[in-house]
């Protein structure tokens, strides 16, 4: 049968609904009659959340409905994992066709394995209703990324390599999608494509259907009637818009409407009504001028390809475009030129003048105005105060600055949430996250995360990570009642990064790896342990990259490394390696920039993403940046940076450089407290002790220059003794002319010895896994007893004998008590050390080499013991403000008097066993110690923003423009 067209009179077939020539509608009008199809939209078969399907998923949440049925949030409780349950309404359980079409679906995702594709888990049945467990696929679709705008080109080209892949997969198993659109993909938090709802896929090589073009062609109830036209209008083929059979092209179609409608803002065929739109798709062309300037002209040739009417003209493999778009990023062209028409008179003038003063002038003036009407963004700086009354908190040094991030700002860059806690905080104060939008005023505090420090955002901005105590949590971005994920032994970790695969990754200790935990908690997996070999004391600070590619991660040599290294993870080997020296807390950035902290300046490089390599120098973008670094609080210096960069563009930071060395001074105390200061020099003093001949004192720093150092007394002048490495503490030998001390580069810190004078280099004395620590000389010179410090807790710190002459060691104390600071009588007959087998911490003395008794000297706890030049007595102090002494008589063994108090002092290192922080006086009647000196205060109160930061870092940095990929 022929039908005649009623405008140009052209004949069409039967089957046709428009005009080939005209476009014209060919369906007569028809008359409106009440509809009877029952919506999926409403929620009257909706499943209460808390049913539990087949013993196993429990539903949590409805999240949306589809002409398959309607979608739940629910929890897979054998395996401990989120899944979408797509449940087909009860209303049509009957209906064959529609069931029919429900069982299709599952056996063609079935066959389908592909990141860039929502996997089925299983097809099931409970109670009567049959329903299908999918991948959870989280975030946002394109859809609604659309609604905000076009997308950055270099963004347009990642999404659509991923939609490409998708469906080449797909086509290799005979299978077309035929409703590939904006809301049927799925970009998770991470960057990564999801394609969704392959339910109207069939094989290729389908029956035709006839349609009735009236009919809304979107996906909803409509669906149940037969003829209905399958796929959103605006992206249909034209084949497909005239009812005929369609094959991969259709797909192919679609995703050029889809390329175009990313790079544009808006769809390639429109209209006010379904036959408007259609009749755009039958005759009309995309408006190729509304492009962007940067688009690539081979992408623009594939958008042409992709849209041509004629399917036997079109691309015929969606693979070839996902190899034009991978060329088009991996060798950027520049835009194109737009060319200046020169005015007509001004040419004539010039030619016919031929001056070439007004030549030049003429180019000049051309060149200037090209150039000031080229857009250019500009990087805007403010400050940010923090509350009013309140610090920025992540675990204080003693300057009150955090030591751990403390701020991250959200990936569009609209707030920044930080945790912070009052400046003069009581007793029962705890740190609060808040959350401040920038366009308002005030901070809010975050219900649910009392106790929390170094908030860290879920890829999608809905959740915060955060540490409270030894706990590892998560709560709403809108607050609630947080959540659970792991404990750990060690409170407050060293760094966490929320992932693209919907993990956490974090360091649960400053001497362990990484690890890596589900975001709905579970059991934490192991991904690195560090390598001893290879100077590894700890694996912090992770930040995970794109595309599931690895981690970033810093590298501490030990446990005050001031010096770290930048390494980098690959998750598909699980091997890693070091990628920048100096460096701690990188970022990777969708510009194609690694960015990190090297001594409080933010510096900036291109990355590789797929070779997870350098390219090039790195080039410092922002000073003094606050870094956790070079603190002396145990365990803190762990290379954080107060510092947060948005997908938009958006930098938030902290000014404040890395901390500076303390001041300490070297000060006489008598006994009776008076102080007397010693040199006329001060510095980061920790431990020291006098020379046996009394001209010299050694000392250990920390800081920036952690070593041991000699200090001439006659000469007043110092000089270092250890170089590359970290030594802490040490032990003069007998004839002063060596000090023994420990010290790595490598693995635990064992001993080693030097001579002071410098005439020969440092020897290693012992080999041990575990951390040794010295401690005094027999006044012979042939034993030194020293600290073994044990990782097991149940066996802790032993002491142990080294004989000089052979170099063997033997145990002299080893219980499951603490037992430290071990210290000579004059004699060497007896043996003071510190204990806690009484339940704290106390002074005792047993014979050496024995054996014998033991006998408790302090009284109430008790440190750092030190004999008298006689041995008649024993000094000791009590934590960090008492000293004590004790008479001691051994003529007829050993004897030890009630201990009494020297004088009571604040402001002194002292309590930092198992070293000695103090030395006896040579004359007898007094002590060396370290005045500490006040800290400057320097808490973060205030926030620099940068907005437009990328532009300023591509100009800084612009071989970073030519990254291959990442750009997510």
């Amino acid at each position: 049968m022929v039908i005649t067209c009623p405008k140009c009179h052209s004949d069409n077939t039967d089957t046709a609904r428009f005009c080939s020539n005209c476009a014209t509608s060919l369906t007569p009008a028809k008359t409106a009659q009440p509809s009877v199809t029952k919506t999926l939209e409403s929620p009257i078969h909706s499943v209460a959340p808390g049913t539990v399907f087949v013993g196993r998923y429990e539903i949590l949440e409805r999240i949306g409905s589809g002409g398959m049925g309607e979608v739940y949030r629910a929890l897979d409780k054998n395996l401990g994992r989120q899944v979408a349950i797509k449940v087909l309404p009860a209303a049509f359980a009957e209906d064959k066709e529609r069931m029919a079409r429900f069982e299709r679906e599952a056996k063609l995702l079935a066959v389908l394995n592909h990141p860039n594709i929502a996997a089925i888990h299983g097809l099931e049945e409970s109670e009567g209703r049959r329903f299908l467990v999918l991948e959870l696929a989280e975030g946002e679709t394109l859809q609604a990324r659309l609604d905000r705008g076009a997308l950055p080109v270099e963004d347009v080209l990642e999404t659509c390599r991923g939609i490409a892949d998708g469906l080449e997969a797909a086509h290799e198993k005979g299978i077309i999608h035929r409703d590939l659109k904006p809301g049927n993909i799925m970009i998770t938090p991470g960057g990564k494509v999801k394609i969704l709802d392959f339910g109207l896929a069939k094989a290729y090589g389908g029956e035709t259907t006839r349609v009735d073009i009236e009919k809304s062609p979107t996906i909803t109830a409509q669906m149940t009637e037969p003829g209905v036209i399958l796929g959103t209008a605006a992206y249909m083929s034209p084949e497909q818009a005239r009812g005929r059979a369609v094959d991969k092209r259709a797909d192919i179609w679609a995703f050029g409407c889809v390329l175009y409608e990313c790079l544009a803002g808006f769809r390639a065929f429109h209209g006010d009504t379904v036959s408007d739109t259609l009749v755009h798709i039958l005759k009309g062309e995309p408006d190729w001028s509304k492009l962007p300037s940067e688009t690539p002209t081979r992408i623009k040739t594939l958008l042409r390809r992709c849209l041509e009417k004629d399917p036997g003209r079109r691309l015929r493999d969606i693979g070839d475009a996902g190899i034009e778009i991978s060329e088009a990023i991996s060798q950027p062209s520049a835009p194109e030129a737009v060319p200046v028409r020169r005015p007509f008179r001004a040419w004539i003038l010039g030619a016919l003048i031929g001056g070439p003063i007004l030549a030049a002038a003429l180019a000049a003036l051309i060149t200037w105005h090209l150039k000031s009407a080229a857009p250019s963004l500009s990087s805007v700086r403010s400050v940010l105060k923090i509350e009013s009354g309140q610090w920025l908190e992540g675990m204080r040094s003693s300057s009150e600055r955090p030591t751990r991030t403390a701020i991250a700002a959200s990936s569009d860059g609209r707030f920044i949430v930080y945790s912070a806690i009052p400046e003069s905080p009581g007793p029962q104060a705890k740190p609060q996250i808040y959350l401040r939008r920038l366009e308002q005023m005030d901070a809010a505090p975050v219900a649910g995360t009392e106790g929390g420090i170094s908030p860290f955002l879920s890829p999608d901005d809905r959740w915060i990570g955060f540490w409270e105590g030894s706990k590892l949590k998560k709560v709403a971005i809108s607050g609630g009642v947080p959540i659970t994920l792991c404990d750990i032994s060690n409170p407050y970790a060293y760094g966490a990064d929320w992932g693209p695969d919907n993990a956490i990754v974090f360091c649960p200790g400053q001497d362990l790896g990484l690890a890596k935990i589900s975001e709905v908690g579970g059991k934490a997996e192991v991904l690195t342990v560090p390598d001893t070999a290879k100077d590894e004391h700890g694996h912090r600070l992770p930040h995970c990259l794109p595309r599931g590619r690895g981690a970033l991660f810093t590298i501490a040599g030990h446990w005050f490394d001031n010096h770290p290294r930048l390494a980098v993870l690959d998750l598909g080997t699980r091997k890693w390696h070091v990628i920048m020296e100096d460096a701690a807390d990188g970022r990777y950035l969708r510009t194609g920039h690694l960015v990190f902290l090297r001594q409080g300046t933010l510096m900036a490089a291109a990355f590789d993403l797929d070779r997870l390599e350098v390219r090039g120098q790195p080039v410092p973008v922002v000073e003094n940046v606050m870094q956790g670094l070079n603190v002396s609080d145990s365990g803190m210096t762990i290379g954080a940076g107060q510092y947060s960069i948005s997908n938009s563009g958006f930098l938030t930071y902290v000014p404040g450089g890395i901390f500076l060395d303390k001041e300490n001074s070297l000060v006489r105390v008598d006994q009776k407290g008076n102080v007397q200061p010693v040199g006329d020099f001060k510095a980061p003093f920790n431990y020291i002790s006098f020379s046996p001949d009394e001209r010299r004192i050694a000392y250990q720093t920390i800081g920036k220059e952690w070593g041991i150092w000699i200090y001439d007394l006659n000469r007043g002048a110092a000089s270092k003794l250890t170089g590359e490495g970290f030594a802490e503490g040490f032990s003069w030998t007998p004839d002063g002319k060596r000090l023994v001390f420990s010290w790595w580069k490598s693995g635990q810190p064992n001993l080693c010895w030097q001579p002071v004078d410098g005439s020969s280099p440092m020897e290693r004395l012992t080999t041990s896994e575990n951390w040794q620590l010295p401690g005094s000389f027999t006044p012979d010179g042939s034993t030194l007893a020293f600290t073994e410090i044990h990782p097991d807790p149940e066996t802790g710190c032993d002491i142990i004998l080294l004989d000089m002459k052979s170099r063997r060691v033997r145990s002299f104390l080893n219980t499951k008590a603490y037992e430290a600071t071990p210290e000579f009588s004059p004699d060497g007959r007896w043996l003071a050390y510190v204990s806690d087998e009484s339940g704290r911490k106390e002074v005792w003395v047993q014979p050496f080499p024995g054996p014998g008794g033991r006998w408790k000297v302090s009284k109430e706890g008790g440190r750092g013991p030190l004999w008298s030049k006689d041995g008649r007595q024993l000094f000791y102090h009590q934590a960090d403000d008492q000293i004590w002494v004790a008479d001691i008589r051994t003529e007829e063994g050993f004897a030890p008097g009630k201990p009494r108090l020297l004088f009571e002092k604040r402001g002194f290192i002292l309590n930092q066993a198992p070293l000695q922080t103090w030395a006896l006086w040579p004359d007898g009647q007094g002590f060396l110690m370290v005045k500490l000196e006040e800290p400057k205060p320097q808490p973060a109160t205030e926030m620099i923003i940068v907005q437009n930061w990328f532009e300023e870092l591509k100009r800084l940095v612009p071989q970073g423009k030519k990254q291959k990929r990442g750009q997510t």
